[in-house]
């Protein structure tokens, strides 16, 4: 798959709007219904997506973290069939435009046959444009539109604002239904505060981006993933070390019965469930015997899971 910026032209395609962050399964119906369209029609399957978010051009202070980054959500898509990720820059001049100008460069640049969108897209001023101005505009232009209804899970929509909020809320297991797909953090492993090592658990320390949301604070049960697709199973700690205050928020990884030196190294981390809130010790030896408890319960985790 190919990721374009700003392309100029794409050419005849089936096309498919939208942020997507997370891929989620409401984004994941956009996709298959792209697909499908695309193998009957002999189409190649275009994704026309935009960064930054519009939320950090129009409402900085407002704007959310990030589910995916761009990177992970072009990998999420490949396994869908998508044959270009179309990458816009969303500025001011693009806020601004009517829903027809945006049309208009659409038509230009993708020539669509098909155009798919989610019940809940918007585009162009004040988000005037939507489904039924697509239909409409693509019956005069020469595309059909297709928008595909909400994705229903425990009596609502998965959204990605939903799934941001079962992650604040450390709800790992509601965030992989709604995901589809196991929520995962990637990063560069950098030199941290050294208390794991000074305690005997040595840590990696994951630097991941600013922009990407965080689960709620406290310890999971991780897969650690390295380049070369070595895994590893590990115990993460979100947060800032009640116990041991001191700097901000930090990602670490105790990889199980495993002596790694990682520094330097790019890591991925895939949550597969939440064992405890982040909370303060009395003393340093219980924080230790914390510790040692919580490894013992993730190797019984990883067992029966890896039993299945």
């Amino acid at each position: 798959m190919r990721i374009l910026r700003d392309p100029a032209f794409a050419g005849p395609c089936v096309l498919v709007l939208g942020m997507f962050d997370g891929v989620h399964r409401g984004h994941q119906a956009l996709l298959m219904e792209g697909a499908a369209l695309a193998g009957a029609n002999d189409l190649p399957l275009v994704v026309c997506t935009f960064e930054p978010h519009p939320m950090e051009v129009l409402a900085p202070g407002r704007a959310p973290k990030r589910l995916t980054t761009l990177t992970e959500r072009a990998q999420l898509m490949a396994s869908f069939g998508v044959d270009d990720l179309c990458v816009h820059t969303f500025n001011r001049a693009l806020a601004n435009q009517t829903p027809e100008a945006f049309l208009e460069r659409i038509v230009q640049v993708y020539e669509p046959r098909y155009v798919v969108c989610g019940f809940n897209f918007t585009f162009g001023r004040e988000g005037r444009g939507n489904g039924s101005l697509l239909c409409s505009y693509g019956a005069a232009h020469g595309f059909k539109t297709c928008v595909i209804p909400a994705v229903m899970m425990d009596g609502a929509p998965v959204s990605s604002t939903r799934v941001r909020k079962a992650l604040e809320a450390g709800d790992i297991g509601a965030v992989s239904r709604m995901l589809g797909h196991a929520w995962t953090l990637a990063g560069r492993v950098e030199g941290g505060k050294h208390l794991g090592r000074t305690l005997g658990f040595p840590t990696a320390n994951l630097h991941v981006s600013p922009k990407k949301a965080l689960p709620a604070f406290g310890v999971y049960d991780c897969y650690l993933t390295l380049e070369d697709g070595e895994s590893f199973r590990a115990v993460v700690n979100v947060g800032r070390h009640p116990t041991l205050p001191d700097g901000p928020v930090t990602v670490e990884a105790f990889v199980l019965d495993e002596r790694l030196n990682l520094y330097g190294e790019n890591a991925r981390l895939t949550f597969m469930a939440f064992r405890r809130p982040e909370k303060a010790f009395d003393s340093v030896e219980a924080l230790k015997a914390q510790i040692t408890a919580d490894a013992e319960d993730a190797r019984a985790y990883f067992k029966r899971l890896e039993a299945f």
